[in-house]
């Protein structure tokens, strides 16, 4: 029977810019998050679990990427995805972790070339569901202005967006609603703040038009 890993890519916006979590192991190797799946587990649950004790991030939605080879297909690693608001998981790294820390995806240290290609298919993965899923959403607090998604969706696709034009395709695409507060953000009007429907990666026929007309700018 063929060992079983996990390996998962974690993707958050910090600073306008689109960050991946990683972990330094001993030896300053560093790494995605993962490990082993043991026997009689769910891979889903060894995900979380491995997730949590490495980097102290729980509590979030995992979606499956791919399944790769490993060790000349001897083995199988499952990858996951996970898209999270940086400033809702502190983290803490575990036993066997020297370090968990986020880096920008144009920035990250010399990965091995299994864990290269996961990101990578990770990044690919989140670029290509901006045109039809409210994945953003995922990325921010649970209060939020519209500049704020804005900006999430400009890293995550990484091009400018029409400010006018997003901002009457979201309010339109029902996707967000209004949180009844506003937020000072310098000279000027206070931004008025917004929360999510909702919307998880499954999402109607509506919001599909409105986050494709996003990902278009």
């Amino acid at each position: 029977m063929k060992e079983v890993s996990t390996e998962l890519v974690v993707l958050s916006v910090r600073a306008a810019r689109l960050g991946a979590l990683l972990v330094r192991l001993p030896g300053n190797r560093w790494r995605l998050p993962g490990g082993p799946v043991d026997a009689g587990v769910s891979v889903d649950g060894a995900a979380r679990r491995i997730l949590a004790e490495q980097t102290g991030v729980a509590g979030v939605v995992l979606e499956q990427l791919y399944t790769f080879d490993r060790d000349g297909a001897e083995g199988l690693c499952v990858a996951h995805l996970a898209l999270v608001a940086a400033d809702r998981h502190p983290l803490t790294p575990g036993p066997g972790v020297v370090e968990a820390r986020w880096f920008a995806m144009d920035d990250t240290p010399v990965l091995d070339a299994d864990a290269a290609e996961v990101l990578a298919y990770g990044h690919a993965r989140i670029r290509a569901k901006a045109a039809y899923a409210p994945i953003a959403l995922h990325l921010l607090p649970e209060e939020f202005t519209l500049g704020e998604l804005q900006v999430a969706y400009e890293a995550v696709l990484g091009h400018a967006l029409d400010t006018r034009n997003f901002r009457r395709d979201v309010l339109a695409g029902g996707v967000v609603e209004d949180a009844g507060a506003v937020r000072a953000e310098g000279p000027g009007r206070p931004a008025r703040l917004y929360r999510s429907t909702g919307a998880d990666f499954q999402v109607s026929a509506r919001e599909r038009r409105i986050a494709r007309a996003i990902a278009s700018g």
